[in-house]
């Protein structure tokens, strides 16, 4: 019996241990999705600073005449473009310079000049900021970075003068004399004016060869005193009876004043003066200097800057004179196709204007 009890504990040893050894029971795995990323590939977006234009004037441009069209031209560009306004504005001929130097330091892409008498200020500051671009309106004075923005005013000129030949020898307006002499009033010998100067001269030839000039410089762009005083000389002493006149917009008003004061006959410039003293201001040789500014501006956004010279005459619409309508039926319609002919054969190249230099 004892060794019947001990072969049942003895199997149940056994059952025991092979229960112990069995090796457990394995899951199965559960399936796992594959997860695939899509990898897009992102541009990087590097967003470009807007190019600054600054605008340095000789003077200020809420004063009528052309630097005040050459403002309203930055304005528009500035409206347009997106960028904003940078003008640095002076009368004083010491501060144009240091203006000019200002808005390069300050990192400007173009900088724009306005008046002839701002050539040396470019001149002198360009060179020391070559990656800076510079425009001058009425003057080129050289440079790699430098554009000239030169209105062909001798062409606009050209049919004032030749306007003023005619009339001076019509003597059914009052006032006019039988002398066939005309007048200039100039404000200073700088290249600008002697161009409109140029061009009355060959205007005033190619209507009536007989007719003589006299030319007159003031000195300066703003003394109204002294070209009163000029013009007031050709009325009363040299038998003239019309005088154009570039002054600048305060001596251009000193020149109507004689006007006024003799009954006598003027022509304006760069704006329509027309009424100004009506009946006796003939035309206003018009130069709009709005369309040069902006274009350079444009240009500039387009990366088509160009060292050198742009210039602007009566076939780009730069250069123009007015209608003479204040005028009325004092100046012939035949004088007045004669003027729409030269003006169609100046834009064809029938008629050369030449500028001098």
């Amino acid at each position: 019996m004892k060794k019947l009890y001990k072969i049942i504990i003895g199997l149940l040893v056994l059952t025991l241990a092979f229960t112990a050894c069995a090796p457990a029971a394995v899951e199965e795995p559960a399936e796992v999705e594959e997860v695939v990323e899509e990898v897009v590939e992102v541009e990087e977006v590097v967003e470009e600073e807007p190019l600054t234009i600054a605008l340095v004037p000789a003077g200020r441009i809420g004063m009528e005449g052309f630097m005040y069209l050459a403002g309203q031209g930055y304005k528009k560009a500035a409206a347009e473009f997106g960028f904003e306004e940078r003008i640095l504005e002076s009368e004083v001929p010491e501060e144009w310079e240091r203006n000019v130097r200002t808005a390069a330091q300050e990192g400007y892409d173009l900088i724009v000049g306005i008046g002839g008498t701002m050539s040396d200020a470019i001149a002198n500051v360009a060179p020391d900021f070559p990656d800076i671009h510079f425009a001058l309106v009425d003057s080129y004075p050289g440079g790699d970075n430098v554009v000239g923005l030169i209105s062909q005013e001798q062409e606009g000129s050209f049919l004032a003068g030749a306007l003023a030949a005619a009339m001076t020898s019509d003597t059914t307006l009052e006032n006019m004399n039988e002398e066939k002499v005309i007048g200039f009033v100039g404000g200073m010998d700088v290249p600008s004016v002697n161009r409109f100067i140029s061009g009355y001269k060959q205007g005033a030839a190619y209507m009536s060869p007989g007719v003589s000039v006299v030319v007159s410089y003031i000195g300066s762009f703003r003394d109204p005193a002294r070209a009163k005083e000029l013009a007031l000389a050709m009325f009363q002493n040299q038998d003239v009876d019309i005088v154009m006149t570039v002054s600048g917009s305060s001596g251009d008003v000193g020149v109507f004043e004689a006007v006024e004061e003799t009954g006598a006959y003027g022509i304006g410039a760069d704006i329509n003066w027309d009424s100004t003293v009506p009946g006796h201001i003939l035309t206003s040789v018009l130069k709009y200097t709005d369309h040069a500014v902006y274009d350079v501006i444009a240009r500039e956004f387009a990366g088509e800057f160009e060292a050198g010279e742009i210039r602007y005459g009566v076939t780009s619409g730069v250069m123009d004179i007015t209608d003479m309508s204040a005028m009325g039926d004092a100046i012939p319609q035949e004088i007045r196709d004669k003027l729409a002919a030269i003006k169609d054969k100046i834009s064809s190249g029938d008629i050369v204007v030449e500028r001098p230099e």
